[in-house]
């Protein structure tokens, strides 16, 4: 019975019980929920014990479906492996790398990236993407990405992830401005005109709300940007203050105010998808990166 069981019997299997959503998996796999359905009626047929139990939030794996995933996903990956094991020779390679980055790892991570691998391997390319959260996942999976760097709060904790750095947000205001001297304790920022950042993805603003409220410092946002890349302009002239992560401080342009802030701090990861995991050229990648955040 058990020929009737190929790798894409288990691919299903794995996503329903990480998923535990019909509709889900369907969407992750690019297939017909009918075609999910088909899958599992067939591992039903073959398999002696219950793999998921009907729930009104959707499918609940029993411990049969588990014991089954961790053996599947070994076998999909000795699958995979076969596709991911060929060399990788940085010398020679005219590889072109496709990067998912948000804003963050855009400016703070990318341009010094790029500069280490065209030192340890000069014909390959680099070519960043726009992180999306809904579609991230997806393009890996798919492998038109080969990894995704972003804030851990955002990338998806399925994929595989290794934390590159901590960071924190700090007071800015641009340089030449006197308002550094006018702050000598984070309640002087009250007094000042501010510029914010649109939260989501790119941005960890509601983090920087609920730290001021704990402190019960108001601020008057005079404007909102779309995104950190327009801020050294807007501040050109307009003489404000911000708050933004460290890295994006040290980019140019801004001089960062003395309030201690490190307690409002994140993570920033790499990720990838485990379909990737043996991939020569993908793990070559991922050592440069481990080395450009490696303690000096």
């Amino acid at each position: 019975m058990i020929e009737k069981i190929d790798v894409r019997h288990m691919r299903v299997l794995l996503h329903l019980v990480r998923e535990k959503n019909v509709s889900r998996v369907a969407e992750r796999l690019e297939i017909s929920q009918q075609a999910v359905s088909n899958y599992l009626k067939r591992m039903r047929e073959v398999f002696p014990n219950e793999l998921f139990l009907r729930q009104s939030a959707g499918l609940q794996p029993t411990d049969y479906a588990y014991d089954l995933a961790a053996k599947f996903e070994k076998i999909v990956e000795e699958i995979d492996g076969i596709f991911n094991s060929f060399p990788f020779d940085p010398a020679t390679s005219e590889y072109a790398f496709r990067v998912i980055a948000n804003e963050y790892a855009q400016l703070s991570i990318i341009p010094s990236l790029s500069l280490l691998m065209r030192e340890r391997a000069p014909g390959v390319k680099l070519e960043v993407i726009d992180f999306n959260p809904d579609q991230h996942v997806k393009t890996l999976a798919q492998g038109e990405a080969d990894l995704v760097i972003g804030f851990s709060d955002y990338v998806d904790p399925g994929l595989v992830r290794n934390r590159l750095r901590s960071d924190h947000y700090c007071c800015v205001a641009r340089q030449g401005s006197l308002l550094p001297r006018q702050i000598q304790v984070l309640a002087d920022v009250s007094l000042h005109p501010h510029v914010d950042f649109a939260s989501g993805v790119g941005n960890l603003g509601s983090r920087v709300d609920d730290f001021l409220s704990a402190q019960e410092v108001s601020r008057t946002v005079i404007a909102t940007l779309p995104c950190y890349t327009s801020l050294q302009a807007f501040m050109h002239v307009n003489d404000t203050v911000a708050f933004v992560p460290s890295a994006i401080a040290a980019t140019g342009g801004f001089q960062v105010i003395d309030i201690d802030m490190s307690s409002l701090n994140f993570n920033v990861v790499v990720g990838w998808h485990r379909r990737a995991s043996g991939s020569a050229s993908r793990d070559w990648l991922v050592q440069v990166i481990a080395e450009l955040h490696a303690p000096r």
